[in-house]
C-alpha cells in the first residue's frame, strides 16, 4: 500500500512539473513573438510622403529649460512657418524627402526596455512635464496629414557609440515611440533641420545683377527739431549720388551728386576734381544685391504693407513699431536710420532698400525676436524718440533690419524708336535720282518689312512694360508684409557714402604706353650714366 502511495505521489509531480514546463516554455514563446520586433518599421501605415501636410520638431534647451517648436505647415493653400509669424517656407521638396526617409525607419536593434536607461540615451520626451531633469532629453519628431492625424511620432537621442554606419546614412541614434518604454538603435537618415535659413528662400531680392542700370545713394540724416506744435523729426538732405550703366557690359561710367551748395540751393554736379569711381566698390555692391541673405523676419503691423501708400495712416502702433526697428514716420515721408538704397533694373523695377537699427542676436531671437514690448507703449508723447542702438551680446554678429518697397519706372525701357516718314510727291524731282520708285516691288516689300518690324517692336515694348508692372505686383506682395534681418556684412557693402564710393583719381597713362609701362615703353626707367 505504501509502495502504491508512492508512486501514485511520483505520478502527481512529475504531471505538475510537466504542466508548468509546458506553461512556462508556451509563456516564453507569446513574450518573444510580441516584443521582439526588431528589424520592423516603426510606421507601418505611412505609405505616402506627400500625404503629410505638417512636419513639427520639438528640441529643448537645458540652459533655459525651455523646448522650442519649429514647424512646418500647409495653411491657406501655402507652405508656411507658424513659429515665424507664417512666414512662407520653400518646403515642398524638403518636407517630400524628409517624410519618405521617416517613412522607411526600421527599428534596426533593441538597445534597452528600461525607463532608467531614457536620460543616457537621449531619449526623454522635451515636452515632458512630469521629469525634473533638464538633460538626456532628445528630439521630439511628429508628422501629420490634412486631418491632423499622426503619421509618425517618435524622439530622437544620442548617436549609439560603436555602431555600424550604413551605406547612405550616418551612425545608429537611439531613437524611442512617446508612451514606450523600449530604445531602439535606429539608422535617422532624414535631415530634421530646424534652421530657418533651411526652409526658406534665403536670397531676399533674387534679383539678376546683370540687368541693374541705376544705383542710387540717398544719405539723408534725420534732425530733431521743434515748432509750435512740439518736436519732430526733420530730414536734413546730404549727398545723394546716382551712379548708372547702359548695359551690364558697359561701366559704370554716368555719375552724378545732388547736394546743397552755400546758399541752401540743391545743385546737380559731376563728380568732384581729383577723383573717380571706386570701381571694385560697385562690383561688390552689386554682388551683394544678388546674394543680400535673409536672416529672420518680424510682422508689420496691419496697414503698413506699403509704406508709400498716400493713404497710409500713421496709428499709434505703426509708429512704435517703426521706431523700435529704425525707421521713422516724419513731415516729410517714411524714411530710416542709415538713409536709403535705391536699385533699378532694366524691367522697370525700383527697389527702395532702408536699412534700419542693428540686430544683435542669436537662435530664435534672430530668426524671429522675442516680443516687443515697445511697440505695445504709447509713444504718442515721443514723435522724435531718438534712436537706442542695442548693446552687443557675447559671441553675436551685428545685423541689421531692413525694409523693401517696389515701385515701377518705365521710363527706363527704351521706347521702339519710330523711323520718320517720307513725303513722296510725284511732281517734285528727287533729290537723289536713285531714290527708290514707290511703285516698285522690292521698295513696297521693304516698307511692309518697315512696318511689320514696327510692330514687333511696339508689342514687344507693351510687353516689356506689362511684363515689369507684373514683377513689380509680385513683388510688393511678397515684401510688403514684413521687416527683414539681414548680414551686416551686407549693409556695409551696399550702403555706400560718397567717401566709400569715391577714390584719388590714378595718374593717366601716356598715350601709347601700357600699364605698368613708363614712356618710351620700357618696363623700368632707364638707368643714369
Amino acid at each position: 500500500m505504501n509502495e502504491l502511495l508512492k508512486t501514485f505521489t511520483f505520478v502527481v509531480v512529475a504531471l505538475v512539473l510537466t504542466g508548468a514546463a509546458f506553461v512556462t516554455t508556451r509563456d516564453r514563446t507569446q513574450r518573444s513573438a510580441r516584443f521582439d520586433d526588431q528589424g520592423q518599421s516603426f510606421f507601418p501605415e505611412f505609405k505616402d510622403p506627400l500625404a503629410c501636410t505638417d512636419l513639427e520638431v520639438v528640441s529643448f534647451d537645458p540652459s533655459t529649460a525651455t523646448a522650442t517648436r519649429f514647424q512646418v505647415k500647409w495653411k491657406d493653400k501655402k507652405w508656411v512657418i507658424p513659429s515665424h509669424y507664417d512666414y512662407p517656407a520653400d518646403a515642398r521638396d524638403r518636407l517630400s524627402k524628409t517624410a519618405a526617409a521617416v517613412m522607411d525607419l526600421t527599428k534596426d536593434t533593441i538597445r534597452s526596455d528600461k525607463v532608467e536607461d531614457h536620460e543616457a540615451m537621449g531619449v526623454i520626451d522635451p515636452l515632458d512635464t512630469k521629469t525634473t531633469t533638464l538633460q538626456g532629453r532628445g528630439k521630439r519628431v511628429t508628422l501629420r496629414d490634412a486631418s491632423e492625424k499622426v503619421l509618425a511620432d517618435f524622439i530622437i537621442g544620442n548617436e549609439v557609440k560603436g555602431s555600424e554606419r550604413k551605406e547612405g546614412g550616418g551612425a545608429q541614434r537611439y531613437v524611442r515611440v512617446p508612451d514606450q518604454k523600449r530604445t531602439y538603435g535606429v539608422n535617422v537618415k532624414a535631415d530634421l533641420s530646424t534652421k530657418f535659413a533651411d526652409w526658406i528662400e534665403t536670397n531676399l531680392l533674387k534679383i539678376d545683377t546683370g540687368r541693374v542700370r541705376r544705383v542710387v545713394f540717398d544719405n539723408y540724416k534725420l534732425q530733431e527739431a521743434r515748432d509750435a506744435q512740439g518736436s519732430f523729426l526733420r530730414m536734413e538732405r546730404g549727398d545723394k549720388i546716382t551712379v548708372s550703366r547702359k548695359d551690364s557690359t558697359s561701366p559704370w561710367s554716368d555719375v552724378k551728386f545732388e547736394r546743397k551748395d552755400e546758399a541752401g540751393k540743391l545743385v546737380t554736379t559731376g563728380i568732384p576734381a581729383g577723383q573717380e569711381l571706386n570701381e571694385d566698390r560697385m562690383r561688390s555692391l552689386i554682388d551683394a544685391l544678388g546674394d543680400l541673405k535673409i536672416v529672420g523676419v518680424r510682422p508689420k503691423p496691419p496697414g503698413l504693407k506699403d509704406p508709400n501708400d498716400p493713404n497710409l495712416k500713421l496709428t499709434l502702433p505703426i509708429v512704435a513699431s517703426l521706431q523700435s526697428k529704425g525707421f521713422f514716420a516724419t513731415r516729410q515721408g517714411l524714411f530710416s536710420d542709415q538713409g536709403d538704397v535705391i536699385v533699378t533694373t532694366d524691367e522697370g523695377v525700383v527697389y527702395t532698400l532702408r536699412y534700419g537699427g542693428p540686430v544683435f542676436a542669436t537662435g530664435d531671437e534672430l530668426t524671429a525676436g522675442a516680443p516687443d514690448d515697445a511697440e505695445k507703449k504709447d509713444e504718442s508723447k515721443k514723435p522724435a524718440a531718438k534712436k537706442v542702438e542695442p548693446k552687443k551680446a557675447e559671441g553675436t554678429q551685428e545685423n541689421r533690419f531692413l525694409m523693401v518697397t517696389v515701385a515701377f519706372d518705365p521710363d527706363i525701357i527704351p521706347k521702339p524708336e519710330k523711323p520718320a516718314p517720307k513725303a513722296l510727291d510725284p511732281s517734285v524731282i528727287p533729290d537723289d535720282p536713285f531714290a527708290p520708285d514707290p511703285k516698285d516691288p522690292k521698295y513696297q516689300a521693304d516698307q511692309k518689312a518697315a512696318e511689320e518690324k514696327e510692330k514687333r517692336d511696339q508689342e514687344d515694348y507693351q510687353k516689356k512694360l506689362a511684363d515689369g508692372q507684373k514683377r513689380v505686383k509680385e513683388l510688393a506682395d511678397r515684401f510688403g508684409p514684413w521687416y527683414y534681418v539681414t548680414p551686416g556684412t551686407s549693409f556695409t557693402a551696399i550702403n555706400l557714402d560718397a567717401a566709400l564710393l569715391l577714390k584719388p583719381k590714378g595718374p593717366e597713362a601716356a598715350p601709347g604706353a601700357t600699364p605698368g609701362q613708363f614712356p618710351g615703353g620700357g618696363g623700368v626707367p632707364p638707368a643714369h650714366p
